[in-house]
C-alpha cells in the first residue's frame, strides 16, 4: 500500500510521503530511472521490486487454488532456481555493463521470481502458524 501511498501523498503531506519513501529505501534503491511513476511521482520501489511484490500478491491469490493450505511441502527447489535465473541474468548483465535493462523487463523478471518464491515462503509461514496454533490448543485443553 505504501508503494502507492508515497507518491500520492507527496503533494498533500510531503513529510508523511518522505517518511514512507524512507521506510522503503531500506529494501529498495529507488533509482528514479528504474522506477514507474504514478501521481506524477516515482513509486516507493523500483520496477523490479514492484514486480516481486506484485508476483507475491498474485501468488497469494492463486496459492489456495493450486495448493492446499494444510500442505506444508514446498515444490522441488529447481523451480525456484529456474524462476530466479532471468532476474539474475538481467540484473547481473546490467551491473557488469554488458547492457542496459528496461523497466518492462525488470517488472516481468521480478514478477516471475516473486510469484514462484511465494510457493516456498508461504508453506513455511503456514507451518509455523499451524504449529503455534496446535501448541495453544494443547495448552487450552490441559
Amino acid at each position: 500500500m505504501g508503494i502507492f501511498l508515497a507518491p500520492y501523498l507527496y503533494d498533500i503531506d510531503r513529510l508523511l510521503s518522505l517518511l514512507i519513501y524512507s521506510i522503503y529505501s531500506h529494501i529498495c534503491h529507488q533509482m528514479p530511472e528504474r522506477s514507474f511513476y504514478i501521481f506524477n511521482h516515482k513509486m516507493a520501489v523500483c520496477a523490479r521490486c514492484f514486480g516481486i511484490y506484485t508476483g507475491i500478491l498474485f501468488g497469494m491469490l492463486i496459492y489456495p487454488i493450486v495448493w492446499r493450505l494444510n500442505n506444508f511441502k514446498t515444490p522441488n527447489r529447481w523451480y525456484l532456481i529456474v524462476a530466479l535465473i532471468p532476474m539474475g541474468i538481467d540484473g547481473t548483465t546490467q551491473l557488469i555493463g554488458l547492457r542496459e535493462s528496461f523497466n518492462e523487463l525488470r517488472i516481468i523478471t521480478g514478477f516471475l521470481g516473486g510469484f514462484v518464491a511465494l510457493f516456498y515462503i508461504l508453506p513455511m509461514f503456514i507451518s509455523v502458524a499451524y504449529s503455534s496454533l496446535k501448541d495453544k490448543t494443547k495448552i487450552l485443553k490441559s
